[in-house]
């Protein structure tokens, strides 16, 4: 009986990548990031946001040592998308029901069975062992594929980012397909068990696992409605759009090598106006990002999605 499944509490309050534990990449970072939202000061963000401005002064003082421009480098990149991720850090803080709704979603990734990652070990009973596995997509696969091959396929995940990129994807589809919900799971799938442009690195490997892919897909689109506020029906799930494009963005850490997080999830709450971007953390995704990143003359996104 599983008590924490390889997780640790370092996976779990990281705060860059890489992920190296067997959540694959699914409970990165997301839960402390939520923690640093909800906490009773903003100690914390503030320390984050210090950090992301040092990083960022680092990367442009390098300027006059390299051929391109400093913010376009990995180091100046990971600076402005860790200048993001505390931006969004302090939306949620402003907007706990946002901050709620991504806590939910959040919970079918988890593979920890402790709600206290410090806290003492508990065996569950088996009953308790029975509702978690039910109610968690990793844990489902486990039941279903056997451990071992869940294990190396969640070595392949890591690597190639597929957990965030399940979200980010989800997001897409549930923005594209409003109201079709067997059609977005459709599309999701697709994408997913292709080697499409866009993809990160280590995609190719995952493409012998379609099998677990698709299973993957099935069981987190089973627990969307559950995971929306009060949601029952299918339709509910349409209300995810924007707390699946917070998680798959406090999961990820590292967009800069992830078209998809960063298309289908940063750009879109950069546009978006309750979301508060300031303009200083935008100017460094445009220098970091030249080439995909939105200019100041964007249009507002559309935000009649968020509930």
């Amino acid at each position: 009986m599983a008590e924490r499944s390889g997780h640790s509490a370092n996976c779990e309050n990281a705060e860059k990548p890489p992920c190296a534990c067997q959540c694959g990449g699914a409970e990165h970072g997301w839960q402390g990031a939520l923690a640093i939202a909800a906490a009773p000061s903003d100690r914390d963000l503030l320390r984050l946001e210090r950090e992301a401005d040092q990083a960022w002064s680092q990367a442009e003082r390098r300027r006059t040592d390299q051929r391109k421009p400093g913010p376009q480098t990995s180091a100046g990149r990971q600076a402005a998308i860790k200048t993001f991720v505390a931006e969004v850090i302090r939306w949620l803080r402003r907007d706990p029901n946002l901050r709620e709704a991504t806590k939910q979603l959040g919970e079918p990734f988890r593979i920890s069975r402790d709600t206290d990652p410090d806290g003492p070990r508990r065996r569950l009973t088996a009953e308790q062992e029975e509702r978690f596995v039910e109610a968690h997509v990793i844990p489902g696969l486990r039941k279903e594929f056997g451990d071992q091959r869940i294990k190396d396929f969640q070595k392949k995940a890591g690597t190639a980012h597929f957990w965030c990129e399940l979200l980010a994807q989800t997001a897409h589809t549930l923005d594209k397909f409003r109201g079709r919900y067997n059609q977005a799971k459709r599309a999701v799938t697709a994408v997913l068990t292709s080697a499409g442009e866009g993809r990160p690195d280590g995609w190719t490997a995952l493409l012998a696992e379609k099998d677990v892919i698709e299973r993957a897909v099935e069981l987190v689109f089973k627990h969307l409605p559950r995971a929306a506020t009060g949601g029952i029906a299918v339709q509910d799930a349409f209300g995810l759009i924007w707390p699946a494009r917070v998680l798959a963005v406090l999961m990820c850490r590292e967009p800069r090598r992830h078209p998809a997080v960063r298309e289908y999830c940063v750009k879109p709450i950069v546009r978006y106006g309750a979301a508060e971007i300031r303009e200083r953390v935008k100017d460094r995704l445009r220098q970091a990002f030249p080439l995909d990143w939105p200019g100041p003359a964007v249009p507002d996104e559309d935000t009649s999605d968020l509930t």
